[in-house]
């Protein structure tokens, strides 16, 4: 009986490590995906439809972020997509219906993410292969 308790429970030790270390694999790999880099996040920022940055205490705003319009990108939550050429303003627009696909820019080599505090923690950009 006591050998019988003792293989019930090491395969019960090993189920859930094996169904622990899946899941953390799945995070992970979300996590890499995601081209927000959330440690570089500027508070209380947002660049308007005028490409300048300027104070809202409810927004944050992402650092440059490569683009590439030849690709698709997906954002998860609402948020404001502003365009660059280097340094030069091209547009900012808004995205409401998310998560959805943003629109290609072809002059476009940069974009700036900027989006409400609130949506931290979901947000996302990934790149739709």
């Amino acid at each position: 009986m006591y050998y019988f308790k003792t293989i019930f429970f090491l395969c019960l030790c090993s189920f859930l490590l094996l169904i622990s270390a899946c899941g953390n694999v799945s995070t992970t790999q979300a996590t890499s995906n995601n081209l927000i880099n959330k440690v570089n996040l500027l508070e209380d920022r947002w660049v308007n439809y005028k490409g300048t940055s300027e104070n809202n205490k409810a927004m944050m705003q992402s650092q440059f972020i490569p683009y590439n319009p030849e690709k698709d990108y997906e954002i998860s939550r609402d948020t404001y997509v502003s365009y660059f050429n280097g340094e030069d303003f091209i547009k900012t627009e808004l995205y409401e219906d998310t998560p959805e696909i943003i629109n290609s820019v072809k002059e476009a080599d940069g974009i700036i993410l900027s989006f409400n505090k609130n949506n931290r923690n979901g947000m996302q950009l990934v790149e739709i292969e």
